[in-house]
């Protein structure tokens, strides 16, 4: 399976934000499992955005998926994210232990004055309000 088929997605896409463009993975990809990416987690409103990070204990939590064929799908999420986040091949850890390469979209702003996610885990923070 080539890796350019996995996304990892930490914020309004994951299943429990029922956002509408959550629909696009359910027609398109398969739900691999939940995993997560070495970076940091931050409030930007009505999302969240991830940055890279060099500290081995920052963690984000995420669901991978897994797309039969991407172009398309990507093609609209790259529209729906913007230039606000680029999508970019990273490593995420699954469940097991095992790493992959998968696309995520990373935060392409600076982060400044924004409140970090410390649990690193958009639906439980969302959840505590």
């Amino acid at each position: 399976m080539d890796n350019e088929d996995y996304l990892f997605v930490y914020g309004t896409l994951r299943r429990q934000m029922n956002d509408p463009l959550h629909r696009l993975l359910e027609t398109h990809a398969v739900l691999v499992g939940t995993g997560t990416f070495q970076g940091k987690l931050y409030d930007l409103g009505r999302y969240p955005g991830v940055v890279r990070s060099r500290g081995n204990t920052d963690r984000v939590i995420g669901e991978i998926y897994r797309f039969s064929e991407p172009q398309r799908a990507f093609q609209i999420l790259d529209e729906y994210e913007g230039h606000r986040f680029k999508r970019k091949r990273v490593t995420v850890i699954q469940e097991d232990g095992k790493s992959i390469t998968s696309w995520i979209y990373l935060y392409a702003r600076s982060v400044t004055r924004r409140a970090l996610i410390r649990s690193g885990d958009y639906v439980q923070y969302r959840n505590s309000f």
